[in-house]
């Protein structure tokens, strides 16, 4: 993000350029943790406390009833912590702190929930309408309020040593950092080594889990390039998810937030009642008796793996695909049937949002064509499916085109 509207007080785009020949460094703080929020910032009563009061009875002599336990006595209003001289006759803190929340809220979430990169594209244009000077009011908004900033906003990086680097050095704390719960990565095909063993490991220094453990939300959009030019867009659709990177990715995120369970041995006797029970199980084995014994194990111990994991983020995949002009005018278009042709096919079924994966057809691109802006690309026009879920990963396919003109200007050149 920019130098207005980034957290620390050093210099984002400076660092980026001090680091990025050596990127694939990580930085291990040694620095201690801040103190604590305090979340109880109490404006001191106006009016005298009625603990204060005599009375005829004794606070200290209260009858009790036989068998019941105390009450745990709440504390005396001047034993809470008051507010400083400096802000203790201010509005603001008269408001219920769900009030207060909401306020911190509008000026650090992103207009529109925009992602927010980091380190922000020198020619970006885009305003996020942060405001992150309110942290440096006074220490209490910044204690309210700072954590507020990271859990709103969806972070994104291009580079895996980006986010290792904001997390470690430059969130204002790395407590704060780790509290991000909605992220999104952009990774390259022809990036996967860089990527991988940050995606894949599970190091507390450097790696995906340890320095955000506290994800609800991952976006993976891969860049591919699978889709083959010379093929007809009907073929590219069939065929763009045979792509082993793209296994890659969804392999190993698939294997650091949603483990399977080891399979165990089965016995002998109870493979053949199983095998008495479903006789044609497993025919894709043949005659390989040990084959089909481990297929049996292997589906036991998925069936053991709860389908949906409620420890593990919603993980996103989709695959961006760069099509020619012809191809996505073709895939996004809907195609006029001619009826003296021969029978019309009914027409597929579009794909639901989380359903079960079974491929995408042009349909499920027709559901709105979107003109966005591709910091390498320029002006895009973007057709994106819906997500289907494959074996608990959502996945979905994205084509864009360049803008005609600089397409073909392209072409020429």
């Amino acid at each position: 993000m920019s130098t207005s509207h980034h957290l620390p007080t050093s210099d984002a785009q400076e660092w980026r350029e001090s680091v990025l020949s050596t990127r694939s460094l990580s930085y291990i703080s040694n620095a201690g943790t801040p103190r604590p929020a305090n979340p109880h910032y109490y404006r001191a009563p106006t009016r005298q406390s009625t603990l204060n009061s005599t009375s005829e009875y004794s606070e200290d002599e209260d009858l009790e009833m036989a068998g019941t336990q105390p009450e745990p006595q709440a504390p005396a209003l001047n034993d809470r912590p008051e507010l400083p001289d400096s802000v203790a006759n201010s509005l603001l803190f008269e408001l219920p702190r769900e009030i207060r929340d909401r306020i911190y809220s509008l000026c650090l979430m992103s207009r529109e929930a925009l992602p927010v990169e980091w380190p922000r594209p020198r020619d970006a244009h885009t305003r996020y309408n942060l405001q992150p000077q309110l942290l440096r009011a006074c220490r209490i908004i910044h204690d309210e309020s700072a954590a507020l900033l990271y859990t709103l906003n969806n972070m994104t990086f291009h580079h895996p040593s980006d986010a290792n680097m904001f997390v470690k050095a430059i969130a204002s704390s790395p407590m704060y950092g780790q509290q991000i719960t909605n992220l999104s990565l952009h990774i390259k095909a022809q990036d996967m080594r860089i990527w991988m063993p940050y995606i894949t490991s599970t190091d507390e220094s450097r790696s995906l889990k340890a320095d955000f453990p506290n994800l609800k939300e991952l976006g993976v959009r891969f860049r591919s390039n699978k889709w083959a030019h010379q093929h007809t867009p009907d073929s590219n659709l069939k065929t763009w998810h045979e792509d082993s990177r793209l296994d890659e990715v969804i392999d190993g995120l698939r294997h650091v937030f949603m483990p399977e369970s080891l399979p165990e041995p089965i016995s002998e006797r109870d493979f053949q009642e199983y095998m008495a029970q479903n006789p044609t199980a497993f025919q894709e084995a043949g005659d390989n008796y040990p084959l089909r014994k481990r297929l049996l194990e292997l589906q036991k111990a998925r069936a053991k793996v709860p389908k949906h994991r409620h420890d593990a983020p919603v993980i996103r995949v989709c695959c961006a695909c760069r099509v020619h002009t012809s191809h996505f005018t073709a895939l996004t278009e809907p195609q006029l049937t001619d009826a003296a042709a021969g029978e019309e096919l009914p027409p597929p079924v579009p794909v639901r949002e989380g359903e079960e994966f079974s491929g995408f057809t042009a349909v499920d691109l027709q559901n709105g064509v979107k003109r966005l802006h591709d910091p390498d690309l320029g002006s895009a026009n973007v057709a994106r499916t819906p997500y289907a879920n494959n074996n608990g990963i959502l996945i979905a396919l994205e084509i864009h085109c360049l803008d005609p003109k600089k397409d073909s200007a392209e072409r020429t050149a």
